[in-house]
C-alpha cells in the first residue's frame, strides 16, 4: 500500500507522485464510468474525448453496495468502464469537500446523458477517482495504475466493494477515511494505527458529514444513541462513537474550525491542532465526565507545555476555578457556547457547568433597548417617526 499517493489526494497537489503511478497532473486522467450492462450498446461512448482502455462487469447482487460505492442504486449488472482523458477542462467547484476542480467534460457527459438512462454514473475529478477505484479494486490494484497503461490489463474487481467485510488494519481504515470524507480523530489518536488494541476500546470521531462517512467507512449502528457505530478492524468489532457537525456535541461554530484546522500525526491521522485538542480535551474532561483519566492529565499538562502556558501549574486541570475561567475565555473569545448534546448518553458534569455556566453569561452584552436597536438600524426618516413616537408615549404616560 502506497500511503504517499494516497495522501497527496487530500488536497490533490497536481504534480506527478510516483515515477510508477500516474502523471497526477490534470492533464491525463483517469475516469470511471458506470451503467447498467443493457444499456452499454445504447451509449456510444464519444471516442474523441475518452480513451477507453478497459471494461469490466461487476455483478453485485445487493443494491446497497451500488449505493455505497456511487451513490445511486443500480437495478441490474453493470458495466463499468475505465477511461482516460488526454484533455480534460477543469474548473473550479467549491461545494466539493476537497476544494479542487471538477472536469467540465465529465460534468457535461453526466448532466447529458442522465436523462436518457434510469442509472448512470462517471467520476468528475482525481479524488471522486481513486475513491471509486479503490472501493471497486481495492488497495492492492494501485499497483496497477500507471501513466503507460500496461499494467492495467491485470485489473480485476473485488467480488464486494472494499471495506463490505472490515478492514485488514487500521491504516486502511484511515486512509480510505481520508480520501472519502472530511473528520478527524477527536481523542486518543496517539494509539493509532498500530497500537490501539492495548490502549484504548473505541474511536471517538468528528466528522462534516454522518451519513456520508457511516456509508463510505460502512459503519454498523449500534441499537442506542445517535451516535453508536461500530466496524470490523483486524477481524475485530470496534466500537465508533461518530460525531458530526450540528450534534451540539461541540459548537457547531467550533467543530468547523476543528475539522479546518486539523492536522495530521504520523502524515496518516487527522486529529485537531494542539490549541484545539487542548481545550476540547478540558470540555470533555470536566463538562462532560465527573473524573479526569491519569491519561488526559498527562496529555494535557504536554499540551500546555507546548502552547508555552507556563503560568499554569501542573495540577491546573483539578482546579475547578482555574479550568472554568481558562475554557470560559478561549469560548467567549471564539464565540463558541456550551451545547447540549442530542446525543442522551453524552452527560453534563452539573457541578462545573454551574460555574462556567456563570461566566459565559458575563461576557454576553446586554441587549440594547428595541427604540435604540431600531434607531441604529432604519433609515432616517423612519427614525424621526419612532422617537416620535417614543415621546408621545411618554408624555401620556407622564401624564396619567
Amino acid at each position: 500500500m502506497n500511503s504517499n499517493l494516497i495522501k497527496n489526494f487530500k488536497k490533490i497537489k497536481y504534480e506527478p507522485l510516483n515515477k510508477n503511478y500516474f502523471n497526477h497532473n490534470l492533464h491525463n486522467d483517469f475516469h470511471l464510468i458506470a451503467m447498467p450492462v443493457e444499456n452499454k450498446n445504447k451509449l456510444i461512448i464519444e471516442q474523441r474525448k475518452w480513451n477507453i482502455i478497459k471494461s469490466f462487469t461487476i455483478d453485485w447482487q445487493n443494491l446497497e453496495h451500488h449505493k455505497r460505492v456511487f451513490e445511486i442504486t443500480f437495478a441490474k449488472n453493470l458495466i463499468l468502464y475505465l477511461v482516460k482523458d488526454p484533455k480534460p477542462k477543469y474548473e473550479a467547484d467549491n461545494k466539493n469537500y476537497s476544494e479542487i476542480f471538477v472536469n467540465k467534460k465529465s460534468k457535461e457527459f453526466q448532466e447529458k446523458y442522465k436523462s436518457n438512462f434510469k442509472n448512470f454514473y462517471i467520476t468528475s475529478n482525481p479524488r471522486d477517482f481513486i475513491e471509486k477505484f479503490l472501493l471497486i479494486f481495492g488497495f492492492n490494484a494501485l499497483k496497477f495504475l500507471d501513466i503507460k497503461e500496461q499494467k492495467l490489463v491485470k485489473l480485476k474487481p473485488l467480488n464486494k466493494p472494499l471495506g463490505t467485510f472490515g478492514w485488514k488494519s487500521f491504516k486502511e481504515f484511515i486512509l480510505f477515511a481520508n480520501i472519502s470524507c472530511d473528520w478527524i480523530v477527536l481523542r486518543n489518536f496517539e494509539f493509532l494505527p498500530l497500537n490501539f488494541f492495548n490502549n484504548d476500546k473505541d474511536i471517538d470521531i468528528l466528522c462534516r458529514d454522518k451519513e456520508n462517512f457511516a456509508n463510505k467507512l460502512n459503519l454498523k449502528k449500534r441499537s442506542w444513541g445517535i451516535s453508536s457505530y461500530q466496524t470490523i478492524i483486524e477481524d475485530k468489532i470496534i466500537p465508533v462513537d461518530l460525531r458530526f457537525i450540528g450534534d451540539e456535541y461541540l459548537d457547531k461554530l467550533w467543530q468547523s474550525n476543528i475539522l479546518k484546522n486539523k492536522i495530521y500525526q504520523s502524515n496518516l491521522i487527522p486529529r485537531p491542532c494542539d490549541l484545539d485538542y487542548f481545550y476540547s480535551l478540558i470540555y470533555h474532561c470536566k463538562l462532560q465526565k465527573r473524573e479526569v483519566k491519569n491519561i488526559y492529565l498527562q496529555r494535557l499538562y504536554k499540551l500546555k507545555n507546548k502552547l508555552e502556558m507556563n503560568n499554569l501549574n501542573n495540577s491546573f486541570i483539578s482546579n475547578d476555578s482555574i479550568t472554568s475561567k481558562l475554557l470560559s475565555e478561549f469560548l467567549n473569545k471564539n464565540k463558541y457556547t456550551i451545547t447540549k448534546p442530542f446525543d442522551i448518553n453524552v452527560k453534563i458534569n452539573k457541578r462545573f457547568y454551574k460555574i462556567i455556566k456563570i461566566l459565559i453569561e458575563k461576557s454576553i452584552p446586554p441587549k440594547l433597548p428595541i427604540f435604540t436597536r431600531l434607531r441604529i438600524l432604519l433609515p432616517i426618516p423612519l427614525k424621526s417617526f419612532i422617537v416620535k413616537i417614543k415621546d408621545k408615549i411618554s408624555f401620556n404616560t407622564n401624564n396619567l
